[in-house]
């Protein structure tokens, strides 16, 4: 196992949030980043950790929406187990401390941009798919975030870095050609894999989950309470070494829906975007 990215998409919900910051309609990538100084590293702690996994409790790979949903091979194990299993790779990912790029589209992030002519198509790839617009601005963003890193520690990046794509898009085995990008990923093309034979994808599937769920605990839960699920969520994400998204610093009694749309106003406001998403007329 040599440096690489792997990323994974965190589903769609499909359903209103209540948030216009989430609307349904959202894609979401997360790519974990390894680089090349520590990727035998990564490669022991995770084959340990996955082994341990798949002994107690006889699953072939970790989909943590399963894990904490107690659903598919993880229907008949204890809550408080399932639990342990995130809590233990949260501190996996805490320890090695990996680079994590995340990226969502929506429709509003095209009438954010309303002077940008997007083409339909851009080589294989369907811009007018949320989905695949969003793993390709996810390829944007590593390419930056990996660029000035290298800059500034050359010997962690043996760049290009394969990027690994948990199938869906494409079907495993396959790949397709990347329109840019060819000094940071190799081809440049994203390679299609099942996270099962992959372990690095297994990193990416708990980063995208995480941040995804956190997300939602934000704008659903009300202030002053917090369930025991949701804080394994919480400090799990508070240990995610997240390069792009906004730190927010919070109490129980504050933490809830206001204070993460307050976080995202400031946020858009920074990049010199309005306070709230746009909405079609």
């Amino acid at each position: 196992m040599g440096g690489a990215i792997y990323a994974d998409d965190s589903g769609n919900p499909g359903v209103e949030s209540g948030s216009v910051f989430l609307p349904a309609d959202r894609k979401s990538w997360t790519a974990v980043i390894v680089p090349s100084t520590v990727a035998e590293h990564v490669e022991q702690a995770m084959k340990i950790f996955i082994e341990g996994v798949q002994g107690e409790f006889g699953v072939d790979e970790l989909h943590f929406t399963e894990i904490y949903s107690g659903t598919g091979a993880w229907k008949p194990v204890l809550p408080q187990k399932r639990a342990e299993v995130i809590e233990l790779m949260a501190g996996v990912m805490s320890k090695l401390g990996l680079p994590i790029v995340h990226q969502t589209v929506s429709d509003f992030t095209m009438l954010d941009h309303p002077q940008r002519e997007i083409p339909g198509r851009v080589g294989d790839w369907d811009l007018e798919n949320l989905s695949q617009l969003a793993l390709l601005m996810l390829c944007s963003g590593v390419f930056h975030h990996v660029t000035t890193m290298r800059d500034r520690s050359p010997k962690d990046f043996t760049l290009p870095f394969p990027l690994f794509v948990d199938e869906g898009i494409m079907p495993a085995g396959r790949e397709r050609a990347l329109p840019n990008w060819a000094d940071v990923i190799e081809g440049p093309r994203a390679s299609f894999r099942k996270s099962s034979e992959l372990a690095g994808l297994q990193l990416a599937d708990f980063a995208a989950f995480i941040i995804s769920r956190s997300q939602w605990i934000a704008v659903k839960r009300s202030t002053g309470f917090i369930s025991k699920s949701d804080e394994v969520i919480l400090k799990a994400a508070s240990r995610l070494n997240i390069l792009n998204l906004p730190f927010m610093k919070v109490t129980p009694d504050t933490f809830g829906k206001e204070a993460y749309e307050d976080s995202q106003a400031a946020s858009r406001v920074s990049k010199g975007l309005t306070p709230r998403p746009p909405t079609k007329r």
